[in-house]
């Protein structure tokens, strides 16, 4: 059985002298201990009558809600309560949930004030659970509201143990009806029933902003900040129904294309196509579908990361006890949890890459190992080969370099320099998985989501239906305007504009004249560019016309003038970058004749245009930078370099078989060590980044040099080294970096500019350019580079 419980105020009963206590049994000094307590002990409060603040209550117990750190000490609290569970089941007094043999138990789930408590169906298991929260109410002065708290029990569980238990706990609410941190208790029966909730809490959202006046900016805004992201949380943990995803994604385009509360507004272009990325004339809306199997991926992809959690041990000894879920079949009656993460096993598959750390876990012709995108287990010269032959046999085990024999002799000519690009782990490290669509290999949902996209699109492409205009799409989220008239520009290109002549082609309405001119129809680029009134507005502009040149009867010809061809005729950029305020106002001078039968002038319609151009780009004119910071970092750069620092570099092409790196250790600009040398290309030029930090410790290392601090002008290495744990395609690599900087006693690293660090990147340079395997290091550049070509100074 599973008891839910709720907790009366639980934030502002916390006890003071409890919380003081508990963290300096936790090994807390005293002095952080004081400082926690000066900082919750000092608040005060006032009481609003008629609208001001009167008198001061300083309470002597509790934790304010809204502050930071409270949620992180209320956690410490229940500390103690957790501690008090772990011991009555280690003592066998309460047995947790199990959900098979092999899987861990599993008595409670805390976060924050939500608490679930799990128990066999038992008196006095339950009775034992909640004497353990009267204990611990009473010392750290939470109460149980048992009115809000109730408990499921499983089907096997008979309706007079229930109604005994009940009366033992004092708990007679039933559970299973309601929710806990926002997803249902209980998954069964139609999937659509149950997360209906989903829809209704976007619809009600929706309807809220359906009154306001906004912009289609305002509303791009609202959908991916707000709508689409509403359902992110129950996505990542169960796949919505096909249903429900649809209504979601129809009331998102409803709310896009509505003008009023009464209708639900022309769907100029379908959904689909406005989820198109920018550059391929899209607006960048998510699919709901693929950003859902993304999220699902995600959890997939920590089970493999993160073996020893407490979700993959569970999930483990219930469905791949013997396995990893990568490689096993259909399940017993599985969750519905489960089957919506196993729905995305073939999004993460197809972006999957073994690293190789000891290669004892890779098979050579079955495992994605090669680093392309995506990745491929190797191609063989035989056509009998053996399916067993791990990657370890290709390595030599003494040098930890791979053997270059073997792989002429099994392995296909064009998939060895990527192989040799590898580095094998030096300290046998336990081969893993990385993600090949991100630089650190980490799976983001970002990512994840556009390699979703990849799969759905269809293998074959459409037949050519003659030039496209995604080109001038994806130019109009260049301009330097506002975000309304971006949308407006969009709509102009895409046909999304409601005159005359588009209305009459979705058969709204019979006229397709122009109402200002009496023009036989009235098209996009009639309305902006060839309406008498609008060639008015448009040689008053400041952009030239000329009949042959701009406008054209050709609405494609004109935007494609406005973006590109008007700079070839020599207009200055800042004169055309006036153009969609101009558009604006003839589109608003139309309406205002057609709606309010009021004709406005061109000079008016312009001047208008004019300055609100004016106004916005005032409005966003960058200040000045402030010069104050570089004193600052000259300054650190000053006390940093009172140390001698080794210097690193790497040089890497993607056309060249080699990989240069070179470090150059300085004390306060003179020279003292220096080294370069070259090697078979690496994966990345920032895997080069790493090799040649890694080549110059061991240098240092050798040559008895472990006082030193360390510089890079590459920032990712920098970030990598923080984060190890956050860039899986490194695992090698750092294994070895651990492996180095023991030796260190005060290892530190910084980023040092690309103007700072010439003389280890002219290095590194030509040690790439000789092509040929070499490595030098001494106190002097080789002979083979001359002194000017070198830029080191002669002391």
């Amino acid at each position: 059985m599973a008891i839910k419980t709720d907790m009366s105020k639980a934030y502002d009963r916390v006890e003071w002298s409890f919380l003081k206590a508990l963290m300096l049994k936790m090994g807390f000094s005293q002095r952080w201990v004081d400082w926690i307590i000066c900082c919750i002990s000092s608040v005060s409060y006032k009481v609003l009558i008629n609208g001001s603040p009167r008198g001061i209550i300083r309470p002597s117990r509790g934790l304010r809600q809204g502050d930071p750190i409270s949620p992180f000490l209320f956690i410490l609290c229940t500390e103690a309560l957790v501690a008090k569970l772990k011991d009555v089941e280690w003592n066998g007094r309460i047995q947790g949930l199990q959900i098979s043999r092999a899987s861990p138990s599993t008595s409670h789930l805390l976060f924050a004030d939500d608490s679930l408590f799990f128990c066999k169906a038992d008196p006095t298991q339950g009775r034992e659970i909640i004497d353990i929260l009267r204990t611990y109410g009473q010392a750290s002065g939470q109460l149980l509201n048992t009115a809000k708290s109730s408990v499921m029990f499983g089907h096997d569980v008979d309706n007079s143990t229930r109604n005994i238990i009940k009366a033992t706990i004092g708990i007679h609410r039933d559970g299973g009806m309601g929710s806990y941190l926002g997803l249902p208790e209980q998954i069964h029966g139609s999937k659509v029933q149950v997360f209906s909730f989903v829809r209704d809490r976007l619809q009600k959202r929706l309807n809220t902003w359906s009154a306001k006046f906004l912009s289609k900016g305002g509303k791009e805004v609202l959908i991916k900040s707000v709508a689409q992201a509403l359902p992110t949380y129950v996505m990542s943990c169960f796949l919505l129904p096909k249903a429900i995803r649809s209504k979601l994604s129809s009331a998102i385009a409803n709310f896009w294309w509505k003008t009023n509360e009464n209708s639900n507004g022309i769907h100029w272009i379908a959904w689909d196509k406005l989820c198109t990325p920018y550059a391929e004339g899209g607006l960048g809306f998510r699919t709901l579908e693929e950003f859902n199997l993304a999220l699902l991926a995600k959890q997939l992809w920590r089970l493999i990361r993160f073996p020893n959690s407490l979700l993959s041990r569970v999930l483990r000894g219930r469905y791949f006890r013997f396995s990893d879920p990568l490689h096993i079949g259909s399940s017993n009656r599985p969750s519905y949890g489960w089957r919506s993460i196993m729905a995305a096993k073939p999004l993460l598959v197809s972006g999957l890459r073994r690293t190789i750390g000891s290669g004892m876990l890779t098979k050579v012709w079955e495992d994605p190992w090669i680093p392309t995108i995506p990745a491929r287990a190797s191609k063989s010269l035989l056509d009998n080969r053996d399916p067993l032959l791990y990657v370890n046999d290709l390595i030599d085990q003494s040098t930890k370099l791979w053997k270059l024999d073997r792989l002429q002799a099994l392995i296909d000519p064009a998939d060895i320099p990527l192989i040799l690009g590898i580095r094998p782990s030096r300290t046998y490290l336990s081969d893993g998985f990385s993600w090949s669509h991100t630089k650190s290999g980490n799976y983001s949902v970002k990512s994840g989501y556009w390699a979703a996209r990849e799969l759905s699109r269809p293998t074959c492409d459409p037949p050519f239906q003659g030039p496209g205009v995604s080109a001038l799409q994806a130019q109009v989220w260049k301009l330097k305007t506002t975000r309304k008239l971006m949308h407006f520009a969009w709509q102009c290109v895409s046909g999304c504009l409601a005159t005359y002549q588009r209305l009459s082609y979705r058969h709204i309405g019979n006229e397709k004249g122009c109402p200002r001119c009496g023009g036989p129809e009235e098209s996009i680029n009639h309305l902006l560019f060839d309406c008498p009134p609008s060639r008015q507005i448009w040689a008053l502009s400041p952009i030239p016309t000329s009949g042959h040149i701009f406008p054209r009867s050709s609405l494609f010809y004109n935007f494609d003038f406005l973006f590109w061809r008007g700079k070839e005729f020599g207009i200055e950029e800042d004169t055309l970058e006036l153009f969609p305020w101009i558009l604006w106002y003839i589109w608003k001078s139309r309406n205002r004749f057609c709606f309010e039968n009021f004709k406005e002038p061109p000079q008016e319609t312009l001047a208008l245009a004019l300055q609100e151009a004016s106004v916005w780009k005032k409005a966003n004119t960058k200040e000045a930078a402030d010069p104050e910071p570089l004193a600052g970092s000259a300054l650190l750069h000053s006390s940093l370099s009172r140390i001698s620092e080794c210097q690193t570099d790497a040089s890497w092409h993607s056309e060249d078989s080699l990989s240069g790196h070179s470090w150059v250790l300085v004390d306060q600009d003179r020279i003292l060590q220096l080294g370069l040398k070259s090697s078979r290309r690496s994966l990345s030029p920032l895997h080069a980044e790493i090799d040649s930090l890694l080549w110059a410790m061991e240098c240092l290392i050798s040559l008895g040099i472990t006082t030193c601090a360390f510089a890079s002008d590459c920032s990712d290495m920098i970030s990598l080294i923080d984060n190890q744990d956050a860039w899986p395609t490194f695992a090698a690599e750092m294994a070895s970096f651990r492996s180095l900087v023991c030796f260190f006693p005060s290892f530190s690293i910084r980023f040092l500019p690309r103007s700072s660090n010439t003389r280890a990147d002219c290095l590194a340079k030509n040690a790439r350019s000789r092509n040929s395997l070499f490595s030098h290091v001494s106190s002097s550049v080789p002979d083979w580079l001359s002194l000017a070509e070198s830029l080191f100074p002669i002391f």
